[in-house]
């Protein structure tokens, strides 16, 4: 465990030197394509953000302009009828509020004053009024929709209970909407109950009515004159759909497959929405649709270079095997720091790509880490002192992999995949080998923290212990064996095991387990609470192998002269013979594991330490 712990002393001076020196940092950035959100358009004339301000271009595409040049972010532009102005969400004031400025960016004037965030949605151009939702007077986790004049006055709250998103009918009398909104969720193809359906409202008759009935998501209606045009996923990726309020007629209008169409809006027969971050223009007349070539070639202030301090955005930390220097992931680079005296490294000055989980090899020769300098996540390696060029160990294309852990004889290196799945592979021959997937995927925990990621190596780097999570939703201990190729449960089904470790002499996994249960009523409810229901645990590898705490039994001294049976301990008596796997020391290896796996589930004993939320 020497490598992996450094003094109190070595602690803090490694915090002093990230606090002083990383100051000296540069970041830059190329340039590159703008990457545009939000469009609307209106006659000639689209609107849209990028870089957190505003910007408008004509429809045919060409140079943009830009309208906005505050620090504080504008999103959500939408023209007026008549072309004459822009409504935005602005947060100019530290606040998101309406705000609304001429079509050239001139004379912006502060609408709204909630604390709330004020969300700009589009136009009743029966009544030029400016739509926006908030919170102001919604439960938790709705808005309620609402209209404010271009001049700040006649703020009117609609009538239905919550919306998000909507477009009137031509006439006003009707009103297109979604009651909830999902626009900048991160997953993809949601079928649960917060999935959006279009609703349309009839203001005169105070009736609504569902006409999506569909359990995937339809988004940002628009009611262009006899039908309503909406995004949805109904082919797995969204495109634009009609919908016939005569006939109740569905079809689907583009038909993109690489991208989901974000954002829609339109103005007149035309409809604007965002693509893999370009602007595309759909003519309803003709049904055809093309690429909006925009180009920004304004100096922006954000593509400049300039220093930035790290020390307080550290997103991972290892130390090197004899503790003389730091390793830290920051901001995307990976960075070496000594102990006491000697410069602050950063290895990979990439402000155009993210670098991230820097682990050092055990042997002190390499640094792995992951980067997604060549469009995706791959494993690298390479020299602590940052004099050779990193050398790239896979090729796996698309995907999102994270958590990668060297073997103890600095030869091969596990990590997980987006899809739960644990891999190694050979650093010299660069051979890749799959260990293990689950099957079964907890959702309430983001990815850097999903199986199998909590894995650990033997000492002699032949096995590989982890948690995933069974049919049962139960998380359970495995050993994978790299020689046998096999792969062995060694937990009981019935609680919550996982974090394991391998001790040092390879004769013990450590682990937590959830199985102290001592429940207690509520204080409010009729129901039974558990808390800290969590223990540290060992598992004895071997059938024959002893107990990590010896048996202990208060005695009465004159019965203890007595001869009395020597106690069987849970390591000697409950084992089964057969099942051993014979161990082959590694090379460089002094300590060899050995596992007989029939009867571990009885060789399990509870460490003295305190129950908790380990």
């Amino acid at each position: 465990m020497k490598n992996n712990q450094c003094q109190p002393g070595r602690a803090i001076h490694y915090a002093g030197l990230l606090t002083a020196i990383l100051l000296a940092t540069a970041l830059t950035a190329g340039a590159q394509d703008p990457f545009m959100q939000y469009p609307d358009i209106q006659g000639n004339t689209i609107v849209f953000a990028s870089g957190g301000d505003l910007w408008k271009v004509t429809a045919v595409g060409g140079t943009a302009s830009r309208l906005t040049f505050s620090d504080g972010r504008e999103t959500y532009p939408e023209i007026s009828p008549d072309g004459s102005l822009i409504a935005f969400t602005g947060e100019y004031d530290g606040n998101a509020d309406v705000y609304v400025m001429n079509i050239d960016g001139g004379d912006i004037k502060r609408l709204t004053f909630h604390p709330g965030m004020d969300e700009v949605i589009g136009w009743n151009a029966m009544k030029n009024k400016i739509m926006f939702t908030s919170g102001r007077n919604s439960p938790s986790r709705y808005v309620k929709m609402y209209m404010v004049s271009p001049d700040g006055t006649g703020l009117e709250e609609m009538i239905m209970y919550d919306a998000a998103r909507g477009s009137f009918s031509p006439d006003g009398t009707k009103i297109a909407y979604n009651k909830d909104s999902q626009d900048n969720a991160t997953w993809k193809r949601y079928r649960g109950g917060r999935a959006q359906e279009i609703y349309i409202y009839d203001l005169k008759t105070d009736t609504e009515t569902n006409i999506s009935n569909y359990d995937g998501s339809d988004r940002w209606p628009m009611w262009i004159g006899d039908k309503i045009y909406f995004s949805s996923d109904r082919n797995r990726v969204l495109n634009i759909w009609s919908y016939d309020p005569g006939t109740g007629e569905i079809e689907q209008v583009t038909k993109h497959k690489e991208y989901d169409v974000r954002h829609p809006d339109f103005g007149g027969n035309q409809v604007v929405y965002e693509l893999g971050g370009d602007i595309w223009k759909l003519d309803l007349a003709s049904g055809l649709s093309a690429r909006v070539q925009v180009k920004i070639l304004t100096d922006m202030e954000e593509r400049r270079p300039y220093m930035k301090d790290v020390s307080r955005i550290i997103t991972r930390a290892d130390v090197s095997p004899s503790g003389s220097r730091a390793l830290v992931v920051a901001r995307g680079d990976i960075f070496t720091l000594p102990e006491k005296e000697g410069p602050v490294r950063n290895l990979t000055a990439s402000s155009g790509a993210r670098d991230k989980d820097a682990v050092w090899s055990p042997d002190g020769k390499w640094i792995a880490y992951f980067s997604d300098t060549s469009g995706e996540y791959e494993l690298y390696v390479m020299k602590p002192d940052g004099t050779e060029k990193p050398l790239k160990l896979t090729s796996l294309g698309a995907g999102y992999r994270h958590n990668p852990k060297w073997s103890p004889d600095s030869k091969k290196i596990a990590w997980t995949d987006q899809t739960l799945t644990l891999w190694f592979i050979d650093v010299a021959t660069k051979a890749i080998t799959k260990v293990d997937k689950e099957e079964y995927e907890n959702v309430d925990v983001s990815l850097d923290v999903k199986s199998i990621f909590d894995y650990s190596w033997s000492p002699d780097s032949r096995f590989l212990v982890y948690s995933k999570m069974n049919e049962a939703f139960i998380y359970q201990l495995y050993v994978y064996g790299l020689e046998t190729k096999k792969i062995n449960c060694i937990s009981n089904g019935l609680f919550h095991d996982f974090n394991p470790v391998f001790t040092n002499d390879g004769e013990y996994i450590i682990f937590i387990s959830n199985r102290r249960f001592e429940p207690t009523y509520c204080d409010l409810e009729w129901e039974m609470v558990y808390q800290k229901i969590a223990g540290i645990y060992a598992v004895t590898l071997k059938k024959d192998g002893k107990s990590l705490m010896p048996f202990r039994s208060d005695e009465e001294p004159a019965a203890a002269a007595e001869p009395v049976a020597a106690p069987v301990t849970p390591a000697a008596g409950k084992a089964k013979a057969s099942g051993k796997t014979t161990a082959v020391p590694a090379p460089g290896s002094t300590t060899a594991v050995s596992i007989d796996f029939d009867g571990i589930t009885d060789r399990v004993e509870a460490l003295p330490v305190a129950k908790g939320n380990y």
